[in-house]
């Protein structure tokens, strides 16, 4: 747990430091290169560390694609049918909203 913590900590310096690097070389500083250089090999060993960490903690997930009738979650569509009408009805509702908030209503 604290071995995370400090890894993403470190995740979001390297990436402040891409940002700041990144603006620098807008810029045309100097020091741009340098920066967005630092930040982009932190960023690759993190990364890099990350996949081996995920290697490491490989656990064999369960199939839930298919269940039977009597375990399926209460509350969820089981039919074809049934699950186009909700997600029909979902993009229907978040379109309305998207309308509102830029005002092409």
């Amino acid at each position: 747990m604290h071995f995370e913590k400090i890894m993403n900590t470190l995740y979001s310096f390297a990436a402040a430091v891409v940002i700041f690097g990144a603006w620098a070389k807008l810029e045309h500083k100097d020091y741009g290169s340098v920066a967005l250089t630092v930040g982009l090999l932190t960023e690759t060993g993190i990364f890099f560390l990350y996949g081996l960490l995920e290697w490491g903690n490989h656990r064999p997930q369960p199939d839930h694609s298919v269940l039977p009738p009597s375990e399926q979650p209460s509350g969820t569509p089981s039919s074809a049918a049934e699950q186009t009408a909700e997600l029909t009805t979902t993009l229907k509702k978040t379109n309305h909203i998207l309308n509102k908030v830029f005002r092409t209503e």
